[in-house]
């Protein structure tokens, strides 16, 4: 319900911001400058106004800034990962520990580390424990291909998550 609310505070913004340089182009020249004490009387958050940023700058092509929020890119060694509700309640805390030790100390890549993820809460064992995260990271970081019956594990097939 709260986005519902903050979606629209952000499109009215936008329309705000729309009307504001109508104006301009119809020859206000005090339109851009009154737009600041528009936002204020409207009361808009620091968040909506960041959201507008955002959508304005996506529409342009840009996202301003070496901090900008970003899809493309690999996050940082140190960024923490933020575990899914799914992933809550498929792994151990043990396990989810261990998975990102074994990240943290260079052993899984990013990619791996997902990987690795995608598996076990793919393979139907609830809660994933410490064993079967060890096993299926050290195939993945290993690559271990054993013919025809690789990903095959005492914990049944590990490779028909997609």
């Amino acid at each position: 319900m709260r986005d519902d609310r903050s979606n629209d505070a952000v499109l009215r913004l936008l329309g705000l911001v729309a009307e504001r340089l109508e104006s301009f182009l119809d020859g206000d020249e005090t339109a851009l400058e009154t737009l600041a004490e528009s936002i204020e009387q409207v009361g808009f958050s620091a968040d909506e106004l960041q959201s507008a940023i955002l959508v304005l700058r996506s529409l342009g092509g840009t996202l301003a800034g070496p901090g900008a929020p970003s899809l493309e890119g690999v996050p940082a060694r140190d960024a923490q990962r933020v575990p899914s509700a799914e992933e809550r309640e498929s792994l151990s805390p043990e396990a989810w520990g261990f998975l990102l030790d074994l990240k943290r100390r260079g052993s899984l890549d990013h990619e791996q580390f997902e990987r690795v993820l995608d598996l076990v809460t793919g393979c139907g064992v609830r809660p994933v424990g410490v064993d079967l995260v060890r096993e299926v990271a050290a195939r993945v970081a290993l690559k271990v291909e054993r013919g025809p019956s690789r990903g095959e594990s005492h914990y049944g097939d590990i490779d028909l998550v997609h």
